[in-house]
């Protein structure tokens, strides 16, 4: 289709729906009923949203190629991008200019790493942002979520994935101020919407940020 990769999944499904997955490779998921001919059709109909969102998938691609953990690689911290250098032993170290990985590692190294910042850095923030809004909360737990950035129980308590280290400081602020604002509504209301505008007037960037570049955390 136009030079755009297509892979037709058969199932027992009751409809058609595709996607792009992270190769720009549109996803066409058919019931096991539905002919070559109408897949054809169903593209046809949908070709405007193929266009525009094959732009999209293929940058998602180029970037996940760019992130893919290697020597000359690049990973995220913070929000910044550092390039990867493997070399020698020992352990890792962050300069200005990029990371510093002993031989033999790998994406999991830097994972252990960012998990242990996390537990230093997460429940820090979490406390201070609590102390400052005057919302109380039982604990924090630190997870690999890859779906949900935080969480909030009834019984208060906060669930914040490691994968947040990866994200820009303000960006982290506005899931510690989400979660925390959960403490006094339990919904996606209006009313929590605008407690959290009034705690973060400028939330709304942030959040775009975790929604434009949430897949490359995963």
């Amino acid at each position: 289709m136009d030079g755009i990769p297509v892979k037709i999944i058969y199932s027992r499904r009751k409809s058609l729906s595709m996607k792009f997955d992270k190769t720009g490779t549109l996803i066409v998921n058919a019931p096991s009923f539905v002919s070559e001919g109408e897949v054809r059709t169903f593209l046809r109909e949908h070709t405007r949203w193929i266009r525009l969102n094959y732009v999209k998938a293929v940058d998602m691609a180029r970037n996940l190629e760019e992130h893919e953990f290697k020597d000359g690689g690049k990973v995220l911290y913070l929000g910044e991008e550092y390039g990867i250098k493997i070399s020698g032993r020992g352990r890792i170290v962050k300069s200005g200019e990029g990371f510093l990985f002993p031989e033999g590692s790998t994406q999991e190294t830097y994972e252990r790493w960012l998990k242990a910042r996390a537990k230093e850095y997460l429940p820090l923030r979490l406390r201070y942002r609590a102390y400052e809004m005057g919302i109380s909360y039982r604990d924090v737990r630190i997870s690999g979520a890859k779906s949900k950035w935080g969480s909030c129980s009834e019984t208060g308590m906060i669930t914040l994935s490691w994968r947040l280290m990866m994200c820009p400081p303000e960006s982290i602020e506005y899931v510690l101020i989400h979660e925390l604002c959960h403490r006094i509504h339990m919904d996606h209301s209006k009313v929590f919407w605008a407690e959290v505008e009034s705690r973060m007037p400028d939330y709304k960037k942030h959040k775009k940020w975790l929604d434009d570049h949430g897949y490359l955390m995963e």
